[in-house]
């Protein structure tokens, strides 16, 4: 053969064997080293250390923001800060709510205090306003007074006073008035709960 045709093949046989480096860096997939393996011993704790973890059912402490209070040894401080809060929900409302503030606190009332709510809001249902026309009243609490705490007989009377802005038809039109309520707390099942709301005169 002449050099021609040899360098010809030397030059194919160069370039099958650089394709054949190339797919073996680049495409080629190596098996991982088989991992040793390791035979461990019977046991040599008790069986009682495997099973040391935590108990399966513990108590929640973030299911709602304020939840009725149950503990034996509630305070005046307490039930101030609950009131305080149950305020603020109570207070804040709108015409276009469907009573959503009275509703959503159903929850942290006595019994007697649900028939209440249940009634006020059939009757306002009943009268039906106009709800074209928003208006609105948000509430704000300043500060809580304890007027009255009895941890044996279950009865409480906190003073709240709150700020509270009314707003009517445009956004601008808003108000703000300044307006304490009392919120008496009953202890009802070993649960305090509230049992009256009297708003006082602005």
């Amino acid at each position: 053969m002449d050099r021609r045709i040899w360098g010809i093949i030397i030059v194919i046989l160069s370039l099958a064997l650089i394709a054949g480096i190339v797919y073996v860096i680049f495409f080629y997939k190596f098996s991982p080293a088989a991992e040793p393996v390791v035979i461990e011993p019977a046991t040599t704790q008790p069986a009682s250390v495997a099973t040391t973890s935590v108990p399966a059912e513990q108590p929640t402490t973030n299911v709602q923001p304020v939840s009725p209070l149950k503990k034996a040894e509630v305070s005046g401080d307490d039930l101030a800060r609950m009131a305080s809060a149950f305020a603020e929900r109570f207070g804040s409302f709108s015409n276009q709510s469907d009573y959503g503030n009275v509703r959503d606190l159903l929850i942290f009332m006595t019994a007697t205090m649900k028939n209440w709510a249940d009634n006020y809001i059939s009757d306002a249902r009943a009268k039906k306003g106009d709800t074209s026309i928003y208006y609105g009243i948000v509430t704000k609490a300043i500060a809580a007074t304890v007027n009255q705490f009895d941890g044996d007989t279950g009865q409480a009377e906190i003073l709240v006073r709150t700020q509270r802005r009314e707003s009517a038809g445009l956004s601008g039109n808003s108000s703000t008035f300044y307006q304490d309520i009392i919120i008496k707390f009953l202890r009802e099942n070993g649960v305090w709960r509230v049992d009256g709301i009297y708003w006082q005169e602005k």
